[in-house]
């Protein structure tokens, strides 16, 4: 075969192996890069918009809190402010009768007493002079009633004066008042007037609850020494807890009795409490042009204690209606969101951003409008919604730069 023929099929057939085969490396090339889109794309769409897929830790870290939408009654309210109170009669200072030093102490603060029960011992050295001065007066009695009834008779047979038997009759009378006195200052102490009679002195008294409820205050300790008129202990009853509540003048004629008022502490403002006006204040605060309305608290007094500050509305025009606190709306572009958790499992929940309606707001808590049905069971993020919803944003705005 000629040279030259020989050449020319040799060059031939490297450049078509050439050519095949850069087309096939593109090819596989070309391949590559159309399962990486695809891949990247199902990553992308593990997560549909609008769910955000967060840890524990990270929902501790973020301080968020979630519940359920509540029945709240919300309406045309007016705004008034106020204190826990008790009336007179359920709370008691207990002071020792008698000056004495303190010998034992037998409560804490917080302990639930009974009315009588003893609270403290006192001990003083008149008690003993107190409880001899009423033995001996009762040993006199005994000698005037005696030398009373003698004279009686004498009188009778004309041989005493009528003088005479007057100034026995007033020892003796005299001597009745005394025992008298002394029996009952002895019983206000606490002092057992039949051990006593048997030879039982005492040393020391005690101090007792004059009514039901628990010790708010101690203020005496073992061996202080404590006047009659000082205050050892304060008792309430919170059983009896109300409402006492300042409206002023230009709102009084708005404020009728049986009327329903919900309340929260100013400590915890997304808890709601409610109560009913039973009482209106008869005459004005001068100093605030106010009236004092006192509302009875409806439901259980759990964590409420006397002299804690209220926010209250009295309710004038009013609806029950499914709420939840404020803070778990987020607003955006006009329209209004919340959070619905969609799973959870042992480590992470995931939270889908929904679309409401807000209604009326008050006392912490808005109206809450779903356009779609939703589960009655279902929990919503009730704190922390924008932090929620600024990790969601977040995330998009990494997805969108990507």
């Amino acid at each position: 075969m000629n040279k030259t023929i020989i050449m020319s099929i040799v060059f031939l057939t490297l450049f078509l192996g050439v050519s095949c085969g850069n087309n096939t490396s593109e090819h596989n090339h070309e391949e590559k890069k159309r399962k990486k889109e695809i891949t990247n794309q199902d990553v992308h769409n593990e997560e549909p918009a609008g769910i955000l897929n967060l840890q524990f830790k990270q929902l501790e870290v973020m301080k968020i809190e979630t519940g359920m939408v509540e029945k709240v009654t919300i309406g045309t309210s007016l705004k008034v402010n106020g204190q826990l109170e008790l009336p007179p009669q359920k709370q008691a200072s207990v002071s020792a009768i008698i000056d004495g030093k303190v010998n034992n102490v037998l409560v804490i603060e917080g302990d639930k007493v009974r009315k009588g029960q003893v609270l403290a011992w006192l001990s003083n050295p008149d008690l003993i002079s107190m409880q001899r001065d009423y033995l001996l007066a009762k040993d006199k009695l005994l000698f005037l009633e005696k030398d009373y009834n003698r004279k009686k008779e004498l009188l009778a047979d004309g041989i005493t004066s009528a003088k005479v038997f007057q100034k026995t009759e007033s020892d003796y009378f005299e001597g009745k008042t005394m025992l008298r006195a002394t029996r009952a200052n002895l019983r206000l102490m606490g002092i057992s007037i039949s051990n006593l009679e048997q030879g039982k002195i005492v040393l020391s008294i005690p101090v007792v609850a004059p009514i039901k409820g628990y010790i708010q205050k101690v203020e005496v300790n073992m061996g202080k020494y404590v006047l009659s008129n000082q205050e050892l202990f304060e008792i309430v009853d919170n059983e009896h807890l109300h409402l006492g509540l300042k409206v002023f003048e230009k709102d009084i004629d708005k404020v009728k009795l049986n009327q329903k008022v919900s309340f929260s502490l100013t400590t915890r403002p997304n808890q709601i409490y409610e109560a009913k006006i039973f009482a209106l204040g008869r005459s004005f605060e001068m100093d605030t042009r106010a009236v004092k309305v006192h509302a009875e608290i409806i439901g259980g007094h759990q964590g409420l204690l006397t002299g804690m500050f209220v926010d209250a509305r009295i309710i004038l025009n009013s609806k029950d209606v499914e709420a939840l606190p404020n803070e778990a709306f987020i607003s955006e572009d006009g329209l209004d969101y919340v959070f619905i958790q969609k799973e959870k499992d042992a480590e992470d929940a995931s939270f889908e951003k929904i679309q409401v309606n807000k209604g009326i707001t008050d006392l912490g808590f808005s109206e809450v409008i779903f356009p779609e049905k939703v589960p009655k069971d279902a929990i919503f993020v009730t704190k922390g919604a924008y932090y929620i919803n600024a990790e969601l944003n977040k995330g998009a705005f990494e997805e969108h730069e990507h």
